[in-house]
């Protein structure tokens, strides 16, 4: 039995974050109704005022496989896909940060204030709400509205 994390923002612009018990979460259903089906299993979803983010698992355990590389031949289409509302894709995190040769552990959002606040760093023209993803030891700050990387944190993994 497997989980998948749910993190939202609320109206009163707080975070909740809830696990669900699934065998393998593989379609979900937008608000408009519209499905988003993933060859890979969902593992968590970020939902923020104006869209969704998605991580599945690795590509590479697709077919049943029980290990794969770390280091991947190619990333530049990764496994965390962003949503609206309506199940537009709006992008694929390798098209911000770059084949970056291995697959995102975990995601997350925060306020940019709580992400300048825990990197002690700031973003001055970056949108409210940011994505805070973890690959291999690295923490890749990306502005979900812009489309943009913000930062890329070796060691800042917590």
């Amino acid at each position: 039995m497997g989980y998948v994390t749910i993190r939202t923002l609320t109206y009163g612009k707080n975070w909740v974050s809830f696990d669900i018990e699934s065998q393998g979460l593989y379609k979900i259903h937008c608000l408009s109704g519209v499905p988003i089906e993933s060859l890979d299993k969902i593992l968590q979803v970020c939902i923020t005022d104006k869209n969704f983010i998605l991580l599945t698992e690795d590509r590479d355990f697709r077919d049943g496989a029980l290990t794969a590389p770390w280091v991947k031949d190619d990333r530049s289409t990764n496994n965390v896909w962003a949503y609206d509302f309506n199940g537009t894709l709006l992008w694929n995190i390798g098209s911000i940060v770059g084949d970056i040769k291995m697959a995102f552990d975990g995601i997350g959002c925060a306020f940019k204030s709580e992400a300048e606040l825990e990197y002690g760093l700031k973003f001055p023209s970056a949108s409210e709400v940011l994505l805070i993803g973890i690959a291999a030891g690295l923490t890749f700050i990306i502005d979900v509205d812009n489309k943009t990387l913000l930062a890329k944190i070796p060691g800042m993994v917590k």
